[in-house]
């Protein structure tokens, strides 16, 4: 095959590539303010049949409550919620939602 071709073979694999990965991509839809002794939701877009972890991420560190398991989307739409504890400090806390291939989705939200 002549180099010309290869590279052109070469260019086209990768451009398809990434179009795929980029079809696949977390996106976020909405998170909620979070206060404390109270519920906060996080809606993220996604492949259907996708399957997710979340990490809350607060000063005393990553949380434990209970509605933050891995999780598989369905109809391509992805939620957590969870509790925020009664002595969380106030502020901006970040988030991180990792699903596979489909990619990483860093956010935050806000404890007031």
């Amino acid at each position: 095959m002549p180099l010309k071709a290869l590279v052109t073979t070469v260019l086209i694999s990768a451009a398809l590539a990434t179009a795929a990965t980029a079809d696949a991509r977390v996106r976020l839809v909405s998170v909620s303010v979070g206060q404390p002794a109270s519920d906060a939701t996080l809606v993220g877009a996604i492949t259907p049949s996708a399957t997710c972890g979340i990490t809350v991420h607060y000063k005393s560190g990553p949380s434990r409550a209970k509605g933050l398991l891995a999780k598989r989307s369905m109809r391509g739409l992805i939620s957590w919620t969870w509790r925020v504890g009664t002595n969380t400090t106030r502020g901006r806390w970040p988030i991180t939602i990792t699903c596979g291939r489909a990619g990483t989705l860093r956010t935050s939200f806000v404890v007031r």
